[in-house]
């Protein structure tokens, strides 16, 4: 019985082993800094399309609803514990946006004023919650545009409809806005954006955020160049002519793939390289089945055989 239960799990090793595929999605090591300073950026682009749709009642209430996913009451009531007046002041000018949001005929130019007010607000919350050291920590600020970037990539599959994850490179030739193309069209693995077709949208409000984003993470990626390392500087342009590229794709409705493929196979590395960011492989299961496997295989033949 012994040698049967051997065979098996030795069996499964193999299996296991055979089985084995790099890992392909980028889990990168998450940082709650660099999670802040990520979701205040994005909290900043939805207030701010709250404001430039202020007269479309629909897309407005929708960014409202959007921008509630990064900031809420939770983050606010976790702020007055450290800083009531600042917290204070936060809940009023959101308030006072999101009024304004479900207001008939609001005034564009009021809510621009309010959108900016809150802006400078969330500015004084990342200088009080985000160390300098941190805030000057070129790593810390990558991890921060990798959120970002991540977040413009998810928009945008729920923009074109996508019915996969764009942010699991494993999807890639499956993240087009036809399930049953299989995200073919299009493809440019050198990066170039002349894809045969553009892409339909079909949610305004996601394709809104997932463009702005880009400008975002452009402007992000600006202000960390002051502060990268002198190793990082052979990264620098690509990462800067891929960001690039993003903002093209996604002005041009470019399909899923053709995004996905700038993300992981030019931005995520290079960000990887140039800022020493770690990034966490999946754990294939089958590779998880071959190590228990060997272990009991191991504990089995430690098992004395009985002598009749």
């Amino acid at each position: 019985m012994r040698g049967k239960i051997i065979i098996l799990l030795s069996l499964m090793v193999l299996a296991g082993v055979l089985s084995e595929h790099p890992a392909l999605a980028h889990n990168f090591v998450q940082n709650s800094n660099a999670d802040l300073i990520a979701k205040i950026q994005e909290f900043k682009v939805e207030t701010n399309l709250i404001a430039n749709n202020i007269s479309n009642n629909t897309l407005a209430q929708w960014h409202v609803s959007k921008s509630q996913e990064y900031i809420g009451s939770n983050d606010i009531g976790t702020l007055a514990q450290k800083d009531p007046t600042l917290s204070n002041n936060l809940s009023t000018a959101i308030d006072e946006l999101y009024s304004l949001a479900g207001q008939p005929n609001a005034d564009p130019a009021t809510a621009s004023q309010k959108a900016s007010s809150l802006s400078q607000i969330l500015d004084q919350v990342e200088s009080e919650e985000i160390s300098t050291a941190d805030q000057n920590n070129a790593t810390i600020q990558s991890l921060a545009l990798v959120n970002v970037v991540n977040q413009a990539l998810k928009d945008y599959g729920d923009a074109i409809g996508s019915t996969v994850d764009l942010t699991n490179m494993s999807n890639m030739n499956m993240g087009s806005s036809s399930g049953n193309m299989q995200g073919m069209s299009g493809m440019q693995s050198s990066g170039n954006m002349q894809g045969m077709s553009s892409t339909t949208i079909v949610n305004d409000g996601d394709y809104q955020s997932a463009q702005a984003l880009t400008n975002t993470a452009q402007v992000m990626f600006n202000n960390l160049k002051s502060i990268s390392p002198t190793s990082s500087s052979p990264y620098l342009d690509k990462i800067d002519s891929a960001l690039t590229s993003l903002k093209q794709a996604i002005d041009s409705k470019e399909s899923g793939d053709d995004v996905m493929m700038i993300v992981h196979m030019q931005i995520h590395p290079n960000l990887i390289s140039a800022f020493n960011i770690q990034s966490v492989p999946e754990f294939p299961i089958p590779v998880l089945l071959a190590i228990v496997s060997f272990i009991g295989i191991v504990a089995i033949s430690k098992i004395p055989t009985k002598i009749k």
